[in-house]
């Protein structure tokens, strides 16, 4: 696989990058250029990844002029971008036409994008294809306050488009707010329009459960929009700091082909393409799995899909590249993923019977942390993972007692 002289261009500096890159180093032994605004503690002092720092990477003009840069010093290569947050897809996807020339870049249309990144948007494609979703209110702000819910307190509270409500930072801001009451709401609306969010919100019913009740499943779609791979997870556990509530902190590959074929089909008619992350919760007065968004990027933990067997680099590459016909499948294989200690997934999963499910997949070595790779592992980097694990035992004593 040599002959091949790879570079992975991947966009931002969290695990997501490093799982991407690990992916790419594991199939191909080859070393990923990161670029971003700044280094985080999952990326740093790591072997497998090269760092080319951009401040104001978040900028249009600057994205492209950045990837022209890095194009011509690469020019003997195949670059493949990746983006491994929101906002640098979009900006990939924006600028589709013009890094095609210089990049692999295994991305949608915009238009396509467009209809799933708008949550409005997407849960009216939700309904014509049959996919549950909770009950929900689109909030716009012309609407001054002046509205009424036609279900029950308690809500979840979230913006229509993360991307710009994630440029409009505040102190206290929250990826997704959990909200009891009326006049609870109404402030923080009032407080999220002023600080220069102009898109809609999306108020939902909030679905009961625990962790437990998440799912995810990702997915890769091929260059010809046909479903290749699929992967379904139980979220038994995520992170509850306010800006990482909805990330995944640990999860059991799951089946359920129904649901997986529906979901296919819906990808496939809208012509998809490239890596997704749909985010599910099942409702249990129902026995539905309600639909919250579909990631137009990899997930958070898209590691233990190669942890598993199927390497997503590989797919890329092979899909891509080499242009090999790829089967569909839906991975059946018991696994387990975390990206937390041990000792906080035992602690905090309530469901006694996953909990030794967890523990037989680790015994059995079935298991996989999406930082620990011991062909990047010197002392600095061992130690700040130790730090971090210590630090994920006092985060989750601090929010979940």
């Amino acid at each position: 696989m040599e002959n091949l002289n790879l570079l992975p261009v991947l966009l931002a500096s969290d695990i997501n990058v490093y799982s991407m890159a690990r992916a790419f180093h594991e199939e191909y032994n080859v070393q990923s250029l990161m670029v971003a605004r700044r280094l985080s503690g999952p990326v740093m002092n790591s072997k497998i990844l090269r760092y080319w720092e951009e401040k104001e990477l978040d900028d249009s003009k600057v994205f492209l002029e950045t990837m022209k840069k890095i194009y011509e010093e690469n020019k003997d290569k195949t670059l493949i971008v990746i983006g491994c947050a929101d906002h640098y897809v979009r900006l990939v996807v924006e600028n589709k036409e013009a890094l095609k020339g210089m990049y692999v870049v295994p991305y949608s249309d915009k238009e396509v994008l467009d209809n799933i990144v708008l949550k409005e948007t997407f849960y009216s494609l939700c309904s014509k294809y049959n996919l549950d979703y909770a009950k929900t209110l689109v909030y716009k702000k012309e609407m001054n306050l002046d509205f009424t819910l036609d279900f029950d307190f308690p809500v979840v509270l979230k913006p229509s488009d993360s991307v710009s409500y994630n440029k409009n930072s505040f102190e206290g801001q929250h990826k997704v707010y959990f909200i009891d009451n009326m006049s609870d709401l109404k402030d923080t609306l009032k407080t999220i329009y002023g600080h220069g969010y102009e898109d809609n919100m999306i108020i939902q019913e909030r679905i009961p459960g625990d962790d437990s009740a998440m799912y995810d499943l990702q997915v890769y779609v091929g260059s010809d929009h046909k479903v290749k791979l699929m992967n379904f997870g139980n979220v038994l556990l995520e992170e509850h700091t306010p800006k990482g509530i909805g990330s995944n902190a640990a999860t059991l590959v799951d089946y359920n082909e129904e649901l997986m074929k529906k979901i296919q089909v819906f990808l496939e008619d809208i012509g998809y393409e490239g890596l997704a992350d749909c985010d599910l919760k099942y409702d249990y007065r129902d026995g539905t799995y309600k639909m919250f968004e579909i990631n137009i990027r990899q997930g958070r933990s898209h590691y233990r899909v190669t942890g598993g067997g199927d390497n997503l680099a590989k797919y890329i590459v092979e899909d891509y590249v080499l242009h090999k016909e790829l089967p569909l499948k839906f991975v059946k294989d018991e696994y387990f993923w975390h990206v937390v200690p041990l000792g906080v997934v035992y602690k905090y999963i309530k469901d006694e019977e996953k909990v030794k499910k967890i523990k037989r997949l680790v015994k059995e070595g079935k298991v996989c942390h999406s930082l620990y790779y011991n062909k990047d592992m010197s002392l600095k980097r061992w130690i700040y993972l130790k730090l971090r694990d210590f630090n994920q035992h006092k985060k989750y004593k601090e929010h979940l007692g």
